[in-house]
């Protein structure tokens, strides 16, 4: 399966987040071989040197927020990929093969830690066409009007889940897919964990400096 990545520098996000480059990339790209021999392709918006990636077009890079994920759902993205895929996010920290997550027969598959939200878009995968319509009705008057019929809305994966609906196959926690959070989890790795996803103003390269299995496993 080819896992897919999103590095752009944003703007217009609705909370503090962490600062990525093509370390990040190459270290994600580093632990998907190990773990299951998997490749990675980055789509990025053309202000780094990643080698074989994709670039945004300039609607895409410009929307503000999470938004630009949502291109993944494009018919031009799902032409370019051509198969199956996962999409999966920079901050993560893996200790296994996530594969046999999306081993069924399954058109889509997220995961489930979200606060007050189905979906967290940390972590999808979905077959090329399917879901299209979370990008085709993509719009400014369609985001305001969902915005505001939302309690909570956090960007990209509130989108999704307005567009598709609660009731997707998700996975979680007890998958082994788990939220990583610091007084929680820094000192020792979570039994049985496959990946774990900072989620917040942590970032992997920052966290290896105070936590031993994180330095351990981010390489």
């Amino acid at each position: 399966m080819k896992f897919v990545c999103c590095l752009w520098r944003g703007s217009g996000f609705w909370k503090n987040v962490a600062k990525y480059d093509e370390r990040h990339v190459t270290t994600l790209a580093s632990m998907l071989a190990r773990h299951g021999g998997h490749e990675l392709l980055c789509v990025q918006d053309g202000n780094f040197n990643v080698h074989g990636s994709v670039i945004m077009p300039d609607a895409v890079k410009a929307l503000p927020d999470y938004l630009p994920k949502l291109w993944l759902w494009s018919p031009e993205f799902h032409a370019i990929v051509g198969q199956r895929f996962a999409a999966i996010d920079l901050d993560v920290v893996i200790a296994g093969d996530i594969y046999p997550l999306f081993s069924g027969k399954q058109e889509f598959m997220i995961w489930n830690q979200a606060n007050g939200e189905p979906y967290n878009s940390s972590l999808f995968a979905m077959v090329p066409g399917f879901g299209r319509e979370v990008w085709t009705r993509l719009s400014p008057d369609a985001l305001k009007a969902a915005r505001l019929s939302k309690q909570r809305w956090t960007g990209d994966q509130s989108w999704i889940a307005h567009v598709l609906g609660p009731a997707m196959p998700t996975f979680g926690e007890k998958d082994g897919i788990i939220q990583y959070r610091p007084k929680r989890h820094r000192a020792a790795m979570p039994a049985g964990m496959l990946a774990g996803f900072m989620c917040g103003p942590y970032e992997p390269a920052s966290e290896a400096e105070l936590s031993p299995w994180v330095k351990r496993l981010w390489a």
